[in-house]
């Protein structure tokens, strides 16, 4: 009778911390599952407000933190890429210090609020200087990613459509991934500048859900995607 008692005591004791572990192992998955779905929400209103003051109040702000999800999920990072990179959106000094320096002498320090500012300051350079024709907000990012390749590659298409400026896109694989000096991962150019633009549309929608639906379509009116 002890030994039947002792047993049962011993199975409620094990249902207890099975229970108390699951419990536990659910809090865990939802808490991890919160940490990866906000891990850009720090970038969310500063973005917004270097959007609305550097390129217009009615510009599709979530695409621009978008840009920093792919380019670095978000994260503080140097650039492997060999060109020295820096920050979540990874600007480039060698290439952009003519053009950001004097505004922002702080862009490329780590956390700097200027480097957020620096940035979408530079999207809205990219945006305004695109050809009429090619009033596209998918045409800035890939020049944002790989420079002036698109709007040539567009014009030999004679088109503003993704899908035709690619099949006219022709370039050489790049080196991606530097370490002592030696390459050691290229990919082909070409894949590499016309996924980014599906990418930062992708991520994008996630943001854009913090506008109302009659918002967001006003903004997309005005700053086409595709």
């Amino acid at each position: 009778m002890k030994n039947k008692l002792f047993i049962k005591t011993l199975i409620d004791i094990l249902l207890i911390l099975i229970g108390l572990a699951l419990l536990i192992f659910g809090i865990l998955t939802i808490a991890s599952a919160k940490a990866k779905k906000d891990k850009c929400s720090f970038l969310i209103e500063p973005v917004r407000e270097a959007s609305e003051r550097y390129i217009s109040k009615k510009f599709p702000f979530w695409y621009n933190i978008a840009v920093a999800k792919v380019e670095t999920n978000c994260r503080w990072k140097m650039s492997v890429d060999g060109h020295g990179s820096v920050g979540y959106f990874q600007l480039t000094p060698k290439f952009l210090d003519k053009y950001l320096r004097p505004l922002f002498p702080d862009y490329d320090k780590p956390y700097s609020k200027q480097h957020i500012e620096a940035a979408i300051y530079y999207i809205g350079m990219l945006w305004r200087s695109n050809p009429e024709w090619l009033k596209k907000l998918w045409v800035t990012y890939q020049r944002y990613n790989g420079g002036n390749w698109v709007i040539i590659e567009c014009r030999r298409a004679k088109s503003d459509k993704w899908e035709d400026c690619y099949r006219y896109c022709r370039r050489k694989k790049v080196c991606v991934w530097k370490k002592g000096g030696r390459c050691v991962q290229y990919r082909n150019a070409c894949e590499i500048n016309y996924g980014y633009s599906k990418k930062v549309y992708k991520y994008g929608q996630r943001w854009s859900k913090l506008l109302c639906s009659r918002q967001r379509i006003k903004r997309e009116i005005m700053f086409p995607f595709w």
